[in-house]
């Protein structure tokens, strides 16, 4: 694997930022260490065409102001938490709350952090120290991300965390994918690798019930066409089947597979995009990129049916998710 480092441009503090280049086998992907941002990701085609498949921006100020989370590593805890409190051995700790009552994203994310980095030939590995009450959650937590282009095609991201306390934690990966440039999305098709999911509230907030997909808009266990729906949903993995995710572009010829140990897949095809301008130049709107987000469940401290999120005090964190192609 070959990397590259450049100096990327200044945040508004004036902090400096980079991007890492890691390249192998017509795969290459930019990685910033703001944010541990997933900036671009160039993939060929079976015609030798080489494509930009994800959304984002050109300078890290963009970044910074941005509210669509472009490529960002998302944590202390991803997705939302009820109440924006979590409740651990009897005491309650109050979190940032940032969408209404609720936290989304874990208040000021982990994408919004300058991160440490170290790079060669084997991985590009970045890390982030969260001190004990960052955001209002427990515990001095360290998060350590590691990132590889394997030879099996695929780009493997390994995430590692160990905190001094009981506290809770989830991340995820928020890449926008779009394999035919800059257009609607809805006629992408997608496939993922579950039978049941997790109804919300009109709060998007679980309500704790695990239902079937059959009969609903969410039933992708077959592929089809993304389609015009308005989804963001969380997913109840199964290991029935080979992946998480698939989504297959009939322009380019390029399938994406998306596989992981997380036991639930947000996916969110992007409806609330709105209007802004990305990279190149590119004016992004509704359904110009849908994210797999795989993930312990949103707002699962809350509900003892659902896989806990808790990491206790001493142990280890360890998940990965790895996106793999074929064209």
């Amino acid at each position: 694997m070959d990397y590259n480092i450049k100096e990327w441009g200044l945040l508004p503090d004036k902090t400096p930022c980079h991007l890492i280049e890691l390249s192998h086998n017509d795969i290459s992907v930019w990685v910033s260490d703001y944010g541990a941002t997933f900036q671009s990701m160039f993939i060929t085609d079976s015609s030798g065409n080489r494509h930009d498949i994800i959304l984002g921006y050109d300078t890290p100020e963009e970044y910074y102001y941005d509210q669509q989370n472009f490529g960002g590593t998302m944590g202390r805890y991803a997705n939302r938490i009820a109440g924006a409190c979590v409740t651990l051995n009897g005491t309650d700790w109050h979190i940032t709350a940032n969408e209404g009552s609720n936290t989304l994203h874990g208040g000021k994310g982990f994408n919004k952090c300058m991160w440490t980095y170290n790079v060669n030939s084997d991985a590009l590995t970045l890390t982030l120290n969260s001190p004990h009450l960052d955001n209002g959650f427990p515990g001095n937590l360290t998060v350590t991300q590691t990132i590889t282009i394997t030879d099996n095609h695929s780009i493997l991201v390994k995430y590692h965390a160990l905190s001094d306390m009981d506290t809770v934690c989830n991340f995820t990966n928020h890449s926008y994918f779009n394999f035919s440039g800059i257009r609607n999305i809805s006629n992408q098709i997608i496939s993922i690798g579950a039978d049941n999911y997790t109804p919300v509230d009109n709060h998007n907030i679980p309500t704790g019930s695990i239902l079937p997909v059959a009969g609903t808009i969410y039933d992708y266990r077959t592929p089809k066409a993304v389609g015009t729906d308005c989804i963001d949903i969380n997913y109840v993995l199964s290991d029935s089947y080979d992946y998480a995710a698939r989504i297959h572009d009939p322009d380019t010829g390029i399938t994406m597979s998306v596989k992981t140990d997380f036991p639930g897949l947000q996916l969110y095809n992007g409806n609330f995009i709105g209007n802004c301008t990305g990279k190149y130049n590119m004016r992004y709107n509704d359904q110009h990129g849908i994210c797999f987000e795989p993930q312990f469940f949103p707002d699962a401290m809350h509900h003892d049916n659902f896989p806990s999120p808790v990491l206790k005090a001493g142990d280890h964190f360890n998940h990965y998710i790895e996106y793999i192609f074929e064209n």
